[in-house]
């Protein structure tokens, strides 16, 4: 100990770090803490492992609204197909397939979601390349919700293109004319229109 100018007693190591001396040591951890300190880290890591790690699979809702069924297949399963390849792509597809049917299973008599997810369903076979099947399922469309107009017009469409690509024209043309035979109206709207003039120039090309 010394003393100050003020005649008091000031100890050593007590000066601020203001110049007046040397700064006071920090004080160390309480005893009670260090043994958590390899607990901590440990607990840090496996956190971050646990949010690199990849997601399961979403799972299919419980039985629950058909725009919400819907929602969950195009979302998690169809539209990521669309981007992904080889084993990948096959499980999205197989598990959009799968949820569209749900759709279906629970809510048929919904016409305006179960229309979208029978169409759906019509390019998840495509995207399969079983072209029958989903032939079959894009003229059901029509056969089942022949109220949704829109939904109707886009399966046709697609029945016939899918056909047309895969060499199969007069079948395709069928489907053409059906376009042409129930949409072409001064009803039509322009987008309605636009789809009408290909399936005409179509049916109107030669072998």
């Amino acid at each position: 100990m010394r003393r100050g100018k003020e005649g008091g007693v000031r100890r050593w190591g007590s000066e601020s770090a203001g110049g007046k001396g040397p700064a006071k040591p920090r004080p160390p951890l309480p005893h009670s803490l260090t043994p958590l300190l390899p607990y901590s880290l440990g607990l840090a890591l496996l956190v971050a492992l646990v949010s690199c790690s990849p997601k399961p699979d979403a799972p299919l809702p419980p039985t629950t609204s058909a725009q919400a069924l819907f929602a969950h297949a195009s979302t998690n399963f169809h539209l990521p197909s669309a981007e992904a390849r080889g084993t990948e792509k096959a499980r999205l597809l197989e598990q959009a397939a799968a949820a569209y049917l749900a759709v279906l299973a629970q809510h048929s008599n919904d016409a305006y979601w179960a229309a979208q997810a029978l169409r759906n369903l019509g390019n998840v076979r495509a995207a399969q390349g079983q072209t029958n099947e989903a032939v079959q399922l894009f003229a059901s469309v029509e056969a089942r919700y022949p109220q949704q107009r829109w939904e109707v017009l886009a399966a046709l469409k697609s029945a016939g293109d899918l056909l047309w690509d895969g060499g199969r024209r007069e079948e395709a043309r069928t489907f053409y004319q059906k376009l042409v035979t129930q949409f072409d109206t001064p009803e039509a709207t322009q987008v309605e229109q636009t789809i009408l003039r290909g399936a005409k120039r179509r049916l109107a090309a030669g072998d």
